[in-house]
């Protein structure tokens, strides 16, 4: 295998760049609801509609967040390894998450206290934001009036907390029959299961039509998306991450054949033709009803939007220029600070709307030129946080969990040579 190779196997080419434009949509999403479409020239209108579907991005990060997550247990389950460790797995995704989190929900914990925001339930829902449980209900799904994007993060928790059971079944019930096909074909029941969890979630727990709406406020809002949006039905999205990262864990071990095919250009044809589709399909589908063309009413057009955010990530890694591409500079740095710009910039958005720009509200601002320049502001201010908040919370606390998760593996082999 070229070095280049090796060097794609250890980090997956493509994944950066898709994380950056995944964030990238979710904040144009945001930035433009503020500005008015009907006041807009027609070719202004078009490219908003299409540049509102950036919330789609939301279902690339669970796919991309899938994927990632079970590449170990792919790699050690097609290896004939042993399971890997569910302690290092809950440390990593403590210390990625829970720093960043914390901080930017105790800030807006000390904006609402301070500054006498109305903010209905507002301990029930501190407490389920705290916790991350909050996207069990729609009192709670946005558990601040300061970061909307905070629902997510409780569904993406859950998501966590559920693959390694079903991943327990892959190792320990077909613990004799390990292949690929056996993985995919467990996987694809998965898949049906959660579906079928998704109906029943339909059935047993569809809100009343009671202040059901997004003009009822934020709560409002989430009994309008419940149960479309639920934790079982994005555990579907995340298991499509999952799935994808079965197919390149065994491209991995098919070097000869995947070579071949590499040389011949067949993952940068496969790879960017699921881009290109992805956006014909977005323009397309920008001015149809938010729960139209998805199975079981669920968010951003899923399976058909995530299976090629899936199709991407299989081929990407072993792509001679697109996965490159999209690896660039600006993007790489992006998705470092990814999780710090989700979360941060709907806050600078509240904070314009409340105390300066009074307009810069759901498809109120009518001058282009006004709109650019406060939401250009927003993207600095947000890329200036999220640079602060990596480096000096999230990056720290990720090294200090290596470092001991390393002490905690050396430990290990030492302990079993005192024990014998």
């Amino acid at each position: 295998m070229s070095n280049s190779l090796k060097k794609q196997d250890q980090r997956i080419l493509g994944a950066d760049g898709l994380r950056a434009i995944a964030c990238l949509g979710v904040i144009c999403h945001h930035l433009m609801q503020k500005l008015a479409m009907s006041a807009q020239e027609v070719w202004v209108q078009k490219l908003q509609s299409f540049l509102l579907m950036g919330n789609v991005g939301v279902s690339i990060f669970f796919v991309l967040s899938g994927f990632l997550l079970a590449l170990p247990f792919w790699r050690q389950y097609l290896n004939e390894g042993q399971f890997p460790s569910i302690k290092q797995y809950t440390m990593r995704r403590a210390a990625r998450i829970m720093p960043g989190y914390y901080v930017a929900f105790i800030v807006c914990i000390i904006l609402t206290l301070t500054l006498g925001l109305d903010h209905e339930y507002f301990w029930i829902r501190t407490l389920t934001g705290l916790t991350f449980t909050a996207g069990f209900h729609y009192v709670t799904f946005f558990p601040s009036e300061w970061i909307g994007p905070f629902w997510s993060i409780s569904f993406e928790v859950f998501s966590y907390i559920l693959m390694p059971p079903f991943m327990v079944g892959l190792f320990y019930f077909f613990k004799k029959k390990r292949s690929f096909t056996v993985g995919l074909l467990y996987w694809l029941g998965v898949f049906l299961i959660i579906m079928g969890g998704n109906y029943l979630m339909h059935q047993l727990f569809t809100p009343n039509e009671d202040q059901r709406g997004w003009q009822f406020g934020l709560i409002g809002g989430a009994k309008y998306w419940m149960p479309n949006y639920n934790v079982v039905g994005f555990f579907g999205q995340f298991t499509v991450g999952i799935i994808a990262s079965g197919f390149v864990s065994k491209l991995q071990m098919t070097t000869g054949r995947r070579d071949r095919l590499r040389q011949l250009g067949l993952f940068d044809l496969l790879s960017l033709g699921s881009l290109i589709i992805s956006v014909l399909f977005l323009w397309n589908v920008r001015n149809i009803p938010e729960f139209d063309w998805s199975l079981q009413n669920q968010p951003f057009f899923f399976p058909y939007f995530t299976a090629m955010m899936g199709l991407f990530l299989v081929t990407a890694p072993y792509s001679r220029w697109v996965g490159n591409l999209l690896d660039n500079r600006f993007f790489r740095y992006t998705a470092k600070v990814s999780f710090g710009l989700y979360l941060w910039h709907t806050l600078f958005i509240t904070l314009i709307s409340m105390y300066w720009a009074k307009d810069y509200q759901y498809m109120k601002v009518v001058q282009l030129d006004r709109w650019a320049m406060i939401s250009l502001g927003v993207v600095v201010a947000s890329f200036i946080v999220a640079t602060a908040s990596y480096y000096f919370v999230e990056k720290p606390i990720m090294e200090w969990s290596r470092h001991r998760e390393k002490q905690w593996t050396q430990r290990k082999p030492q302990e079993k040579t005192h024990q014998a």
